[in-house]
């Protein structure tokens, strides 16, 4: 593992309990640094982005040294963040975004 990581390696290593918490996915990714992987290992393994690797461990690193997690995940320009059919989106200023659908102007047969 790159010496980046051999502290929460060895961190991993003592906090057994704190890996058998964790989410799924995380627990996978700390039982592997854990056991001497190093982030490409895990992402090739996992099917995941060594960012995302390497994201989880830093967020370990800084729970078992008892720091504030700084980084928040937020959307990004356009995310809909609203629940329902439309999404929140109503009038755009364009027009309405119609979300019934198109009314049947085809012949009646007869």
């Amino acid at each position: 593992m790159a010496d980046r990581y051999a502290e929460v390696r060895r961190l991993l290593a003592q906090r057994q309990d704190l890996i058998r918490a964790l989410p799924a996915m995380e627990r996978r990714i700390a039982s592997m640094a854990a056991e001497g992987a190093n982030p490409w290992e895990i992402a090739s393994e996992l099917g995941i982005s060594q960012e995302a690797v390497r994201s989880a461990l830093d967020r370990l690193t800084a729970q078992l040294r008892g720091q504030p997690n700084s980084r928040t995940e937020t959307g990004g320009l356009g995310a809909d963040t609203d629940p329902g059919v439309t999404g929140g989106y109503g009038d755009t200023g364009f027009g309405t975004l119609d979300t019934e659908p198109p009314p049947d102007n085809t012949e009646p047969s007869g």
